[in-house]
């Protein structure tokens, strides 16, 4: 594990995989519990129990903030939190309203933004929103940059805490196979099949809005080092395999960043 503390350099793990890339393609992100749906928001449970819960916080986003379910379900049980998933897979968290794919429309993006604003403000025992998104290369950056800015003076004043999650980097649709041959060669996956950093790691417009805001609402979280060095970003990372496809974690991956995420939140 690529840690600041403690760093593993166990060498039995040099050469393993897991899980497999055909298994990681085929398993889900993280389990949650279906809840109550409201309009178009269709929320999910995750953490620890809502009845013995010492507060509630709600992960919002895309597939990107889903995958980081597993994470911070970690950081949830450690610290007594109830959380709410709430996620559209072709619609942002944002007053810039657009549509990643076209099977669905600008207008029902509007309405699930809309959904998604009015739900947090019938929930104020929501303090804390966590927020990622996917990096988007088809809009302006500075207009993704006060999109997120306008939705988060649009959230309800409960909401006391914003913490957004840095996007994650990218790796190739081949890098899988590179993995397993590499693995079969006996060379190390995570060195042989490594990307650029330049090329993996593109600006994220919802950190740069953070960023940006100089809120003390507002704060943000890179675990990119976990992932990445200085000029490159490993597939396989302590043995474990990074990403289930070119953009997306596996649940294993996330999983072993929980105490990490949840160091960050301590500090």
């Amino acid at each position: 594990m690529r840690a600041y503390v403690h760093p593993c350099h166990d060498k039995s793990l040099r050469y393993m995989v897991r899980p497999r890339p055909s298994i990681a393609q085929i398993t889900p992100n993280a389990p949650c519990t279906r809840v109550k749906t409201f309009g178009l928001v269709h929320p999910c449970a995750f953490g620890f129990p809502r009845r013995k819960a010492v507060a509630r916080i709600a992960l919002i986003g895309d597939s990107h903030a889903s995958h980081w379910r597993a994470a911070l379900d970690v950081a949830a049980q450690a610290r007594h939190w109830y959380g709410l998933s709430v996620s559209n897979g072709v619609c942002p968290v944002s007053a810039l309203v657009y549509n990643v794919r076209p099977e669905e429309t600008v207008e029902h993006c509007r309405s699930w933004h809309r959904s998604v604003l009015t739900w947090l403000r019938r929930r104020p025992q929501i303090t804390t929103v966590f927020q990622s998104q996917i990096v988007n290369h088809a809009l302006p950056f500075r207009a993704q940059v006060q999109g997120y800015l306008d939705v988060w003076k649009a959230f309800p004043r409960t909401v006391r805490h914003i913490v957004v999650i840095r996007d994650d980097p990218k790796t190739h649709w081949w890098t899988a196979r590179c993995v397993m041959r590499a693995r079969a060669a006996h060379r190390r996956p995570g060195i042989a099949c490594a990307e650029a950093r330049a090329w993996a790691l593109r600006p994220d417009p919802v950190a740069a809005a953070a960023r940006a805001a100089h809120s003390r609402r507002i704060r943000t979280i890179d675990l990119t080092h976990f992932m990445c060095g200085r000029r490159r970003c490993f597939p396989v990372v302590g043995g474990a395999l990074v990403h289930k496809d070119p953009s997306h974690l596996t649940r294993v991956f996330a999983t072993t960043l929980g105490p990490y995420l949840l160091r960050r939140l301590r500090h």
